[in-house]
C-alpha cells in the first residue's frame, strides 16, 4: 500500500476531451499535481474518414444502430472532430440553477481563438445561403469560430480533424497542462473510483493500477461517467439522457455545393431561445452521408447519386430528457414527439431558404435524424450540485454529461467555461 500511495495527486482527471484538459490545464496553473487520464490514443493522423473512425467508439455506435448518437475515446475528444463553431453559454439552460457562466466564457473567448471568419474562408456558398435567409426576413449572420483565419486553409474539412492546427481542440490545453507539469497517460481505461470513508480517494484502472488524489473529475462522455458512478452506488446516473437531436437538410443549388465549405460558419440561432432551434450551413462527410442513408432504408441510398451536387444545412434542436444508459455499451433515446416537431420546424424554414436561393423543392432532402452531443446523463441538480459534485465528496463531473438539459447547440465554449468554473471551486476546496 505504501508504494500505491507514492502514486498521489491533488486532481485527478478521467477523460481528455475540451473539459477534462480545461480543467486539467487550469489546476496545473494553480500549482496543483495533476493526473489526466484518457481511455483512448493520440491520433495524429487528421483530416480524414479513417481519422473520425479510429475516435468514435464503434463498439457502441453498432451496438445502438437504430440511434445515430456519436461517442469519441481519444486525446481532446469530441473537440477533435468539432466544426468549430463558437456559441456562448446558454443563459436560458443553466440560469434556472442560479449557475452564471459570464465570467468563465469570456476567460475562455481570448484563450480559444475565437473569432469571425472572413469571407474568403467562410465561402462564397454560406455567403449566397446568408443573403437569401436575409431575404425572407430571417436574422442570420456570421458566426464566430474558435479557429485561428491565419492558419486556416479553407478545406472545409473541419470534421474530419484540422491538419493545419488552426482549429482550437481540447490538446491545446492537454498540452499546455502537460508542459506545466501534469502527468497525461494515454490507454488508461478507469474502471472504478476509490471510495474511502465516503469520500472519492483515488481511480483503479482495469490493469490492475491505482492512483490516488485529494479530488477526482469524471470527464470522460456520458456513457462512461455513468457506469463509474454507478458503480459508486450512484444510481441516478443515466437515467435520462440527451443528444441534441440534428436532421442535415439536402437542396440542390444550381452553380453551388457544400463541398470544400467552412462548415457553421454562418446561421442563425434567432429561433433558440422561444424554440430550442439552431441553424447552420454544415455537410456530413460521405461516410456519415452513407451512413444516415444506409440506415434510412434502401429507397433512400439513391440519394448517393446527389452527394456531390448537394448544399447541405443543418437543424438541431434541444431534444427531451428520456431514454436511459444500459449495462454495458446500450443506451435507449427515443426521439419524442415534441423532438420531432422541432425539427419539422427547422426543415420548413430551411426548405423556404434553399428554394429561396434556387433549389427545386423536389430536390430537398431531410436526412433522419442523428444525435450530436450525448449529455444530461449526470445532470446538475439530479446527480450533481451546482459545484459539479456528487453525493460522494471529492468526486465530480465535468463535461457535457452535466447538463441540466439539452444545450441544442455546439457544446465546446459551454464545457471550457465550466471546466473553468469547476476549477476555481476545486482551487478554495484544495487550499
Amino acid at each position: 500500500m505504501k508504494k500505491e500511495r507514492k502514486k498521489e495527486y491533488d486532481v485527478i482527471v478521467v477523460g481528455s476531451g475540451a473539459a477534462g484538459c480545461t480543467v486539467a490545464r487550469e489546476m496545473t496553473k494553480k500549482g496543483k499535481k495533476v493526473l489526466l487520464l484518457e481511455k483512448g490514443g493520440r491520433m495524429e493522423w487528421l483530416g480524414t474518414t479513417a481519422t473520425v473512425a479510429s475516435m468514435i467508439d464503434i463498439p457502441t455506435l453498432l451496438r445502438n444502430y437504430k440511434d445515430i448518437v456519436i461517442f469519441v475515446n481519444n486525446y481532446g475528444g469530441a473537440s477533435n472532430i468539432a466544426a468549430g463553431c463558437a456559441l456562448p453559454p446558454p443563459k436560458k439552460v443553466f440560469a434556472p440553477l442560479g449557475i452564471d457562466l459570464t465570467g468563465e466564457a469570456e476567460e475562455a473567448k481570448k484563450e480559444l481563438w475565437i473569432q469571425p471568419m472572413p469571407d474568403e474562408l467562410v465561402g462564397e456558398n454560406n455567403m449566397r445561403l446568408l443573403e437569401a435567409a436575409n431575404s425572407l426576413g430571417y436574422h442570420w449572420q456570421k458566426v464566430e469560430k474558435f479557429i485561428n483565419a491565419d492558419k486556416c486553409t479553407g478545406s472545409g474539412n473541419c470534421m474530419l480533424g484540422c491538419k493545419t492546427g488552426a482549429k482550437w481542440t481540447g490538446r491545446v490545453f492537454g498540452d499546455e497542462a502537460v508542459a506545466g507539469g501534469a502527468d497525461l497517460k494515454l490507454h488508461a481505461s478507469v474502471k472504478d473510483v476509490i471510495v474511502e470513508n465516503g469520500k472519492a480517494a483515488g481511480v483503479a484502472l482495469k490493469n490492475g493500477e491505482r492512483y490516488y488524489g485529494k479530488a477526482v473529475v469524471l470527464s470522460s462522455g456520458g456513457l462512461n461517467n455513468v457506469h463509474m458512478l454507478r458503480r459508486a452506488g450512484i444510481d441516478e446516473a443515466g437515467k435520462g439522457l440527451c443528444c441534441d437531436w440534428l436532421s442535415f437538410v439536402q437542396g440542390i443549388i444550381p452553380g453551388t455545393n457544400s463541398l470544400g465549405a467552412t462548415p457553421m460558419s454562418v446561421g442563425t440561432t434567432e429561433h433558440y431561445d422561444e424554440d430550442g432551434i439552431c441553424i447552420l450551413p454544415v455537410a456530413p462527410n460521405w461516410a456519415l452521408f452513407l451512413g444516415i442513408v444506409a440506415l434510412s432504408g434502401p429507397k433512400h441510398l439513391l440519394k448517393l447519386a446527389n452527394f456531390m451536387r448537394y448544399t447541405s444545412i443543418m437543424v438541431k434542436v434541444q431534444d427531451d430528457i428520456v431514454g436511459e444508459i444500459k449495462k454495458g455499451r446500450a443506451f435507449s433515446k427515443p426521439l419524442t414527439a415534441n423532438d420531432r416537431k422541432k425539427i419539422d420546424k427547422g426543415v420548413q424554414i430551411i426548405t423556404k431558404i434553399f428554394k429561396k436561393a434556387g433549389a427545386k423543392e423536389s430536390s430537398i432532402y431531410p436526412m433522419k435524424a442523428a444525435g450530436a452531443h450525448p449529455s444530461a446523463t449526470c445532470r446538475i441538480g439530479h446527480v450533481l450540485d451546482a459545484n459539479l459534485e456528487t453525493q460522494i465528496r471529492d468526486l465530480y463531473c465535468c463535461d457535457a454529461s452535466v447538463f441540466p438539459s439539452s444545450l441544442g447547440a455546439p457544446v465546446v465554449w459551454t464545457v471550457v467555461s465550466l471546466g473553468k468554473r469547476l476549477s476555481k471551486h476545486l482551487e478554495a476546496r484544495l487550499k
